[in-house]
């Protein structure tokens, strides 16, 4: 089971399948073979940079090969992979710089990070067939990446994952979601977010083909590259459902995996009849991604490896899948016990091997004393026919304590809050019903700031009072 641990997941593919496609990009049809050449030789120049073994290589840049090819190349070297979201502004990816301490940093648009100053490095693909290869080790218990959290309800935190987090969270989805030599896995997600970071490693573990693509996604972009496994968040799954063509008879989609955020039983009724095979998935940064997986329903089951127990109704988790340590400016010091458990705020009950979620221990809004959980809120929301996304927050309020507050992105842009409101009435409590509606800002971020939707809806609450 343990037999690829201990070594370059890419190697060991260029070795056992040299001619099988690694990567394709929208010029380039990449071999395992080809795709290992290529690690060797960023290898050569980064360690001509002097980076080393434990060193942070900040890689500012939106998907794209060049910044997969670093992915992989820290990972053979042991050097430290640290993505960041190139929308961020310069006093956000400056605050994550402070914290990451790193004199290397590579980016792909100069002309964004003017006050920085970036690697110089060749990405040129060799040709020819290359020597003999043999297994490459590595260090699997080394810290290999470092992702930050989206924070999108406090500050992000620094998770640091070693290869081996990343390893067992992949034979942890794989047993459910069968990936293999034949298929082609869509790079759909950002790599500065581990959902994105665990399809390119979970690929390679596979030996399968990973596609990457400046297009915008599409049902076409789906039905030209023959794409036989994809994962969405919801806004995703709500723009292909738009088009009637997306239809699992006329694609090559096996595994629809869905994450991120709330789905509505409109989504997913949608997509199951279309014929697709979906999975919904609970999962965290911390735990290297998937935890719970379902297929075709709600019924989220633990995946192998995962050990949870619920303390107080909160959902703590451990195991080999388990995040290094929140990175604190010191490796050493950032390091957690392998056995401890890590709680993760969120709110459940494990029954057998199914785990249910009831929402997070951080968005419970006490109203008048009675307890509401948000996303109980934006669930009912986001099953109105005429709501995109929705999401809840709590307004501090002098009579009541709190009141929620609802953002909300319309369908076609057209506002239809009197119906939404006459929809709600038997849905839920009044006490329950959201005191204010806004319009949802667009995001940088991959997921949505509850923090700072808080502090508009706070503003324009105080006004009221």
């Amino acid at each position: 089971m343990d037999k690829q641990l201990n070594f370059c997941p890419v190697r060991h593919r260029a070795i056992i399948n040299a001619n099988a496609l690694a990567i394709q990009s929208e010029t380039l049809l990449i071999t395992y073979r080809v795709l290992d050449k290529t690690l060797n030789l960023l290898s050569r120049q980064l360690l001509n940079l002097n980076l080393q073994a434990g060193d942070r290589l900040v890689c500012i840049s939106e998907n794209s090969l060049k910044v997969i090819l670093l992915q992989l190349t820290c990972i053979r070297l042991g050097i430290i992979f640290c993505p960041l979201n190139p929308r961020f502004s310069t006093a956000e990816i400056d605050q994550r710089l402070s914290l990451l301490k790193s004199d290397f940093i590579w980016f792909a648009h100069p002309k964004k990070h003017s006050h920085l100053s970036s690697l110089s490095i060749d990405f040129s693909i060799p040709q020819g067939e290359g020597m003999t290869l043999s297994p490459l080790k590595i260090d699997p218990q080394k810290v290999c990446n470092i992702i930050f959290t989206s924070g999108s309800s406090g500050q992000p935190k620094a998770v640091m994952h070693c290869f081996s987090n990343h390893y067992y969270s992949a034979l942890g989805s794989k047993s459910g979601i069968a990936l293999g030599g034949k298929d082609r896995n869509l790079l759909s997600l950002p790599l500065f977010h581990i959902s994105g970071f665990a399809t390119v490693i979970r690929t390679m573990i596979a030996g399968a083909a990973l596609v990457v693509s400046a297009e915008k996604l599409s049902v076409s972009l789906l039905k030209k590259e023959k794409i036989t496994h994809l994962s969405l968040v919801a806004t995703q799954l709500y723009r292909l459902l738009s088009n009637l063509d997306f239809q699992a008879k006329e694609l090559s989609i096996k595994h629809l995996l869905l994450g991120g955020s709330l789905f509505s039983d409109r989504l997913l009724v949608q997509t199951r009849q279309r014929g697709f095979v979906y999975h919904l998935s609970y999962g965290l940064s911390e735990m290297s991604s998937q935890v719970a997986t379902s297929t075709n329903s709600k019924k989220l089951l633990l995946l192998p490896g995962q050990q949870v127990k619920i303390v107080n109704n909160e959902i703590c988790l451990r195991g080999k899948m388990r995040f290094a340590g929140y990175f604190n400016g010191d490796l050493a010091s950032s390091r957690l016990p392998d056995n401890q458990w890590f709680c993760s705020k969120d709110l459940g009950a494990l029954i057998g091997n199914e785990l249910c979620i009831f929402g997070r221990t951080d968005r419970l809004i006490i109203s008048g004393g009675e307890n509401i959980q948000a996303e109980e809120l934006e669930l009912v929301l986001l099953n109105f026919a005429h709501i995109k996304q929705a999401y809840v927050v709590a307004v501090t309020d002098p009579v009541f304590g709190e009141r929620p507050a609802a953002f909300v992105d319309w369908q076609n842009g057209e506002i239809k809050q009197q119906q939404l409101q006459i929809y709600l009435q038997d849905k839920l409590s009044s006490y329950k019903q959201p005191l204010h509606y806004f319009l949802l800002p667009e995001q940088t971020g991959f997921k949505v700031s509850l923090k700072a939707l808080q502090m508009i809806a706070q503003v324009a609450h105080n006004k009221t009072l």
